[in-house]
C-alpha cells in the first residue's frame, strides 16, 4: 500500500488527462491492497463502458456479451445514493449472487471474490460505479482508505467528464466553421495553439501562417505585433467584448482574421481550456479547393498548381512568373505541361476550367 499524498496526486492528475485513468486505477488498486479497481458507466443513451486495466480485454467482452444483465450485485449497488460506499455483503442479493453462474464462472477465476464500491454521477449526465475487487475478506482499513480519497476521486471524475464535454463542443465549433469554408484555430489560456480545423492546418502547411514554440505568427513583424495584441485582449477580458479584426498579408493573398474570446471558455475546468478562437477567412478558399481537386484529377505538380493560382490572381503569365519568383521561361514550360495534362490549348480556356463551378 502506498502513501495517501501519492494516490491523491495520481487522482488529481487523471482529472485533466483521460489517458491517465488506467494507471490511476491500477495505483488505486495497489493503494487499497485489491486485485482490481473497475470503473464502469456511461451517459444516458450511450452504451456502458468498463475501464478495468488489469482485466483481460477478452474477459471484459465476455462480461458484456454473457453476464452484464445477470450482474444483480451491480444493479443492487446502483440503487444506493451516489457517494455512499457499499460493501457487497450488505446488499440484499449477495447470498444469491454468490450462487450465480456469473460469480462462479467470471468473478472467482479472476479472484474477484469480494468487492466494495460506490455509485458515481456527474453533472454531465454520466453515471456508473467504481468497484474495488478483492481476493478475500474486506478489511475495515481498506474501506476507510477508500472513503478518505473518495471526495478527491469524485471531483476528478466530474472534471474529467466536463473536459470531455467541452472538448466535444470545441471540436464541433471547428468542424462547423470548416463546413462554412473558414479556417479556425483555438488557443489555450497562455495563447498557445490548442487545436485547429483542416483549413487551419492547411494555412500552416502552405506557409501562410507560422507556428513558433506553439504561438501563431506570420512573416511580417508588424502583423505579428498586431495579432499578439488582439490575443492579449481576448485573454485579459474574456467575459467582455474584446479581440478584433485584422488582415494578414501573405504571398498567396490577404487573410481576413477575427480574434475573439472562446464562448464559455471560463467554464472549462482545465489548464489548457480553449480561451481564444481565431477565425480566418481566405477570399480564395473556394478557388484553392477547386484547384486542389483539379490537381488530383489531372496529376498537376505543386509548382503547376501554384502557377495556375497565380494566373488567376494576376491575369498574365509574366505577372504570374514574377509572383512565383520564377523566370518567364520556367512559367512557359509549366503552363505547357498544364495544357498537356488538362487537354486545353489556350490560356483563356484554362481560366474557364479553373474558375468553373463544380
Amino acid at each position: 500500500m502506498g502513501r495517501f499524498e501519492d494516490i491523491l496526486g495520481t487522482i488529481q492528475q487523471a482529472a485533466e488527462d483521460e489517458a491517465s485513468w488506467p494507471d490511476m486505477l491500477t495505483r488505486l488498486a495497489d493503494y487499497l491492497g485489491s486485485v482490481e479497481a473497475t470503473l464502469g458507466g456511461g451517459a444516458p443513451g450511450s452504451l456502458p463502458q468498463i475501464l478495468s486495466p488489469r482485466t483481460n480485454p477478452a474477459e471484459i467482452e465476455r462480461y458484456f456479451t454473457t453476464f452484464h444483465d445477470r450482474n444483480t450485485l451491480m444493479r443492487d449497488m446502483m440503487g444506493h445514493a451516489p457517494g455512499v460506499v457499499v460493501v457487497d455483503e450488505s446488499l440484499s442479493q449477495f447470498a444469491d449472487f454468490q450462487r450465480d453462474t456469473f460469480y462462479n464462472e467470471w468473478c472467482v477465476p479472476q479472484r474477484y471474490n469480494r468487492a466494495f464500491g460506490v455509485r458515481l454521477a456527474t453533472s454531465t449526465g454520466w453515471h456508473g460505479a467504481l468497484m474495488i475487487n478483492l481476493p478475500g475478506a474486506i478489511e475495515t482499513e481498506q474501506v476507510a482508505r477508500f472513503e478518505a480519497i473518495l471526495p478527491t476521486l469524485t471531483r476528478a471524475l466530474e472534471i474529467n467528464k466536463l473536459i470531455g464535454q467541452f472538448s466535444g463542443l470545441a471540436r464541433s465549433s471547428l468542424d462547423v466553421l470548416e463546413l462554412a469554408g473558414q479556417a479556425a484555430i483555438l488557443l489555450d489560456a497562455r495563447g498557445m495553439l490548442l487545436d485547429c480545423n483542416d483549413s487551419g492546418t492547411q494555412l500552416f502547411e502552405d506557409g501562410r501562417l507560422r507556428q513558433r514554440h506553439g504561438r501563431i505568427s506570420s512573416e511580417d513583424p508588424a502583423t505579428n505585433r498586431h495579432l499578439a495584441r488582439l490575443i492579449t485582449l481576448c485573454l485579459q477580458a474574456p467575459d467582455h467584448t474584446s479581440g478584433g479584426r485584422m488582415q494578414i498579408p501573405t504571398p498567396q493573398g490577404t487573410l481576413g482574421v477575427h480574434c475573439a474570446p472562446y464562448p464559455g471558455g471560463l467554464l472549462y475546468p482545465a489548464g489548457r481550456r480553449p480561451a481564444v478562437i481565431i477565425i480566418i477567412s481566405d477570399p480564395q478558399s473556394r478557388l484553392r479547393r477547386r484547384l486542389a481537386r483539379l490537381q488530383q484529377r489531372y496529376s498537376l505538380t505543386a509548382a503547376e498548381m501554384a502557377l495556375a493560382l497565380a494566373l488567376v490572381e494576376t491575369g498574365s503569365r509574366k505577372a504570374a512568373a514574377d509572383r512565383r519568383g520564377v523566370s518567364d521561361a520556367t512559367a512557359r514550360a509549366q503552363l505547357t505541361s498544364i495544357f498537356d495534362k488538362t487537354g486545353v490549348r489556350k490560356q483563356t480556356d484554362l481560366m474557364r476550367l479553373l474558375l468553373a463551378e463544380d
